[in-house]
Formats: C-alpha cells, structure tokens, sequence
C-alpha cells in the first residue's frame, strides 16, 4: 500500500483518558493468559521434577533399573496413513501439529478422514497407545504422547502408534520420551535435514528404556493424572479468556 493510501486512512482516536481505559482493560486479559501460560509451564516442571525424584535421570539411569529395548516391550508398532486429509470425514485425523512439544494432545486444529473397516483397525488409535512423531523439524522431532480417554481417531503417516505389553505403562513411555534428556538423544538420533529430520521406526525400538517396577510406574501415573487435570482446567480458563480478548479487541477496534 503506498503511503499516500495510508494517509487518508480514517482511524478513530477516543479521548486520551478512554484509550488508557481501553488499554488497562486490554493488558488485564493478556496480563491473565500469560499467567495462565505460565502455569502450565510450571506444572510441566513439576511433572518432569517428579520423574527425576522417582526413576533418576532417563539416560544415565542411576536407580539401576532393568533396561530393555523400547521394541521389547511393544507388542507393536506401525506407521500412520498417507492418504489425504480432509476438512470433513468420519474420523478424526491427528497429524504432528496435533501433538504438543509438551506431549499432550491438541485438537484444536483437526483434519478428518473416510476409512473401511480395515484401513481403520490398521490406522486408527486406542486406549494406551503412545504416539510418536517420527518426522519433523530437527528441534520438534520425537514429540510423544499416548491416547487417554479419546474417541476413535486416525494417525497420519509422520506418526508412529506403539502398543505396549501391560507392564509398561503408556503414561511412562510417553514423558520418558519426553524428558529432556531424551529429547536431546532422539536429536542426535535423527537423520536428515534441519526441517525435515526423521526417526524411523527399527530406530525406535532400538530405543533403551529403564523399567521401574509396574507399582512405581502406577504411582507415578497418578501424580500425573493429577496434574493433567489441573492442566486441563488451565488450558480451558485460556480459550475463555481469549475468546473475552478477541471480543474486546473486535468491541473496540473492529
């Protein structure tokens, strides 16, 4: 746009006192979803300080705890779908967007999919599987979370789904590979360029893993229970108070 353009803009200037008290109201709710942020960040430490006091570091192990190989443990792991997505469809479709850096799900932007009833038992997600993204950029790759209390939905190809036997739970494996430590080996791990790094499957179960007693890790699962829950209720007061934002910058400027 040229600047004589922009020089016969109209732009309404309130009185100086109404635009301060537009302001304030304006930096009281981003002054609230920050705080909020920061919650959740704190409640993410909390998580990642409780694993530390339980099970000691991921990598050096220094509890001593049995060691396998992610792949023993599994009594599967598959490959998403590559078909298409779609803005419509009877599925649910997760992509890597939809898994957070954190390792929870967001399905605020989802995409949808048709599958028979095959295509669905092959690419579709139950209670307990951990999901794996196996490519992405070299700083996101190897974000992972497990399904709790979903609906049927479908992985998309840049996913792994790894089913686990009923001695690890899905909730360990998950902010395992989720503690910083680990996300700088699954670094070191990938192959690729900086955008476009990959994971692949063998590499995957290749992947040692401690094993703390199945008690332990229930002990753990509940702690965490407790924090997601808390998270949950952050996370929901956050669209709230957006959507109050997106309201008063429309009242004001729209």
């Amino acid at each position: 746009m040229a600047i004589s353009d922009l020089r016969k803009i109209v732009v309404p200037v309130p009185p100086l006192d109404e635009q301060s008290r537009i302001v304030a109201e304006l930096d009281l709710l981003t002054g609230i979803i920050d705080k909020q942020n920061a919650q959740l960040k704190e409640l993410d430490n909390l998580a990642q300080t409780i694993f530390y006091d339980m099970f000691g570091d991921p990598i050096e192990n220094p509890k001593r705890w049995e060691v396998k190989k992610l792949g023993d443990v599994s009594t599967s792991v598959s490959y998403g779908t590559s078909s298409p997505s779609s803005t419509v469809g009877k599925y649910k479709y997760l992509r890597m967007n939809n898994i957070t850096y954190e390792g929870f799900l967001d399905l605020t932007d989802l995409k949808y999919i048709d599958m028979d009833d095959a295509e669905f038992e092959k690419y579709s997600v139950r209670e307990g599987d951990v999901l794996f993204n196996r490519t992405n950029s070299m700083d996101l790759i190897g974000k992972t979370t497990y399904i709790h209390n979903m609906e049927p939905m479908i992985i998309a190809g840049y996913i792994i789904r790894v089913r686990l036997v009923d001695s690890v739970l899905p909730v360990y494996v998950s902010k395992f590979m989720n503690m910083p430590a680990m996300k700088k080996k699954l670094k070191g791990m990938a192959k690729g360029a900086v955008n476009q790094a990959n994971i692949n499957s063998k590499e995957l179960k290749s992947i040692d893993i401690p094993l703390p007693p199945l008690a332990l890790q229930q002990s753990f699962a509940e702690k965490i229970q407790s924090i997601e829950k808390q998270k949950e209720t952050i996370r929901a007061s956050i669209v709230d108070t957006q959507k109050l934002l997106d309201y008063t910058m429309d009242k004001y400027f729209g």
